[in-house]
C-alpha cells in the first residue's frame, strides 16, 4: 500500500514532517509485547489459539489471518468521515512516526518480525490494525453502530451483536502478542474520528474488568484531551510510565488495584522464587494449604478487603483468633478468559518466577476452593461474589482448570501457607494468654474471699 506525502501546517506548528517532535526512547520497556510462548501454546490447544475468526492485531500473527478480518473497511470508514481522504492519511501516518520508536520497542522482536518492517509498512500496519482495533474496543464499550458511522446489519458492527462475538474479540485484544502498543492507540483517539464518536457516545463505566480496562486506557484519556487540547500537541499522558499495552495494564491493576492505570512502574526488582517442592520437609502446595472449610473448623475467620486483586491476602494471627483477609474474587462468563491471559501473560514475560503472581494466587485460590461448600462459605462473607448461582458452581472447576501443575510460588503466599498450615498446632500456646487471665482472676476471686472469711464487714463484728 502507498500513499503520497502531502505537506501542510501541522498542529504543532511545522510544515516540514521532517520536523514532528519524536518521542525518545531512553531504554527498552521492560514489559514488552511478546508472543505467546510455544510450550504456552502448546499447553493450550487448539481451542486456546488463536482461531480463524479471531481478529490479528500487530504483526506477530498476521500470517495466517482471515482476509475477511474487517481492517480495510474500518480504515475505509475513517477516511470516509474524516472529510479530506489524504490529509487524514497523512494525520495518522505522522502520528505513527511521533511514537514509531517507543512502539517499535514496545515488542520483543525476537524473530526480527517487526525489526524487518519498513517504516512505511510499520506505519500502515499501526493504523489499519489500530483504527479497527479502536472501533472494535468502542463497540464493545456501548457505541452503537450508527455512531460509528455503519448500517444497522453490519456484519460486524450490526445493532445485533451477540455476547459470543464481544466475547471473542475480548478474548483476541487480550490474547498475549495481539496488541497495539499504548502509545499509538492513545495517539489515534485524539484524531478527529474518535474524537466525534466520543462526544455522541453516553458513556458510564463498565463493571467488568476487560472492558474497564478499555475504558479507562482509552476512552477517558481521550476525554481530557478533549478538555484540555492547545495549539501544540501535548505529550502523551503518562508516556514514560504508561502500561506496555492493554494486557499490561490489566496484569498491573491486578497486582495493585489501588495504582492509577495510566501511571505504572512494573520495573520492580526480583527478589526470587520458592520452589515448594524443594524445600525440606515440603513437597507440594496442598501439603500446606488447606481448604477454606478445613481452616475454618480449625478456627481461622475469613473477611474481605477493599480492593479485588492478587496481592492483597493476609492473616492476622491474635491469641485468641485468627483472620485470613482475601481480596473480593468476581466470577462471570469472562472470569476464566481473563486469568488466562493473566497467567499465559507473566510467562511470556522474563522476570523470573517470582514475578508470576497471578500464577501463585490462582494456585492458593485452587487449594482454598475444593468444594461448593468452600464457595458458600467464602460468598457469605463477600469474598466470592458471581454473576449468577451457576457461575458459583462452576468455580471449583475454573480454578482447577487455570491453576498451574507446577510448585513454584511467590514467597508471600508461601510464607502465608506455612502460617496457616501451623495454625493451632499447640492449643495451650494459642490461649495462654486467656489461661493467663482466667488464673489471675480465679486467683484475685481466691484472695477476696480469704480476706472477706478473715475480715469479715464492720456491722458483722459489731
Amino acid at each position: 500500500m502507498s500513499t503520497s506525502w502531502h505537506k501542510y501546517e501541522l498542529v504543532d506548528g511545522s510544515d516540514d514532517p521532517e520536523d514532528i517532535p519524536l518521542v525518545a526512547v531512553n531504554e527498552k520497556p521492560v514489559r514488552r509485547i511478546c508472543k505467546c510462548h510455544p510450550s504456552v501454546l502448546d499447553e493450550l490447544g487448539e481451542k486456546g489459539k488463536l482461531q480463524v475468526s479471531h481478529p490479528r492485531f500487530g504483526p506477530f500473527y498476521r500470517e495466517d489471518e482471515s482476509e475477511v478480518s474487517g481492517k480495510k473497511e474500518a480504515w475505509d470508514k475513517v477516511l470516509e468521515k474524516s472529510g479530506d481522504k489524504n490529509r487524514t492519511i497523512e494525520n495518522y501516518l505522522f502520528a505513527t512516526r511521533r511514537v514509531e520508536k517507543r512502539a517499535r520497542a514496545s515488542y520483543a522482536d525476537a524473530g526480527g518480525v517487526v525489526r524487518n518492517l519498513t517504516e512505511a509498512q510499520f506505519r500502515w500496519m499501526m493504523s489499519e490494525d489500530g483504527c479497527f482495533f479502536l472501533q472494535l474496543a468502542l463497540f464493545i464499550l456501548g457505541a452503537s453502530s450508527e455512531q460509528l458511522g455503519y448500517p444497522g446489519n453490519h456484519i460486524i458492527f450490526g445493532n445485533k451483536k451477540k455476547k459470543e462475538d464481544v466475547n471473542r474479540w475480548i478474548e483476541a485484544m487480550f490474547f498475549v502478542g495481539n496488541q497495539i502498543p499504548l502509545v499509538v492507540l492513545n495517539e489515534f483517539m485524539k484524531q478527529s474520528f474518535f474524537q466525534d464518536i466520543l462526544k455522541v457516545v453516553n458513556w458510564e463505566t463498565p463493571s467488568q474488568l476487560p472492558k474497564r480496562i478499555l475504558y479507562e486506557l482509552l476512552v477517558l484519556p481521550a476525554r481530557e484531551h478533549v478538555t484540555n487540547q492547545t495549539v501544540a500537541s501535548p505529550k502523551p499522558r503518562g508516556e514514560e510510565q504508561q502500561p506496555t499495552d492493554l494486557l499490561h495494564a490489566l496484569h498491573s491493576f491486578m497486582l495493585d488495584p489501588g495504582r492509577s492505570l495510566s501511571n505504572l512502574n512494573p520495573d520492580e526488582a526480583d527478589t526470587g522464587d520458592v520452589d515448594l517442592g524443594d524445600i525440606g520437609g515440603v513437597h507440594g502446595t496442598k501439603d500446606l494449604t488447606l481448604s477454606a472449610s478445613e481452616l475454618n473448623k480449625k478456627g481461622i475467620r475469613f473477611r474481605k478487603v477493599k480492593e479485588v486483586g492478587c496481592t492483597e491476602i493476609s492473616l492476622t494471627d491474635y491469641y485468641i483468633f485468627a483472620r485470613l483477609y482475601l481480596p473480593v474474587f468476581t466470577v462471570g462468563d469472562d472470569t476464566e478468559l481473563v486469568f488466562k491471559s493473566l497467567k499465559h501473560y507473566e510467562e511470556s514475560q522474563q522476570q523470573g518466577k517470582s514475578k508470576r503472581e497471578v500464577r501463585s494466587y490462582l494456585q492458593f485460590m485452587n487449594d482454598l476452593i475444593c468444594t461448593y461448600e468452600d464457595v458458600k462459605l467464602l460468598a457469605k462473607k463477600g469474598i466470592i461474589k458471581a454473576d449468577n448461582p451457576y457461575h458459583k458452581e462452576k468455580l471449583p472447576t475454573i480454578l482447577s482448570n487455570l491453576a498451574s501443575q507446577d510448585k513454584h510460588t511467590t514467597p508471600n503466599l508461601h510464607l502465608l501457607r506455612i502460617q496457616l498450615r501451623d495454625y493451632n498446632i499447640a492449643p495451650w500456646e494459642r490461649f495462654k494468654l486467656l489461661a493467663i487471665l482466667l488464673f489471675i482472676l480465679t486467683l484475685i476471686q481466691t484472695v477476696f474471699a480469704v480476706l472477706a472469711y478473715f475480715r469479715p464487714p464492720r456491722q458483722y463484728q459489731n
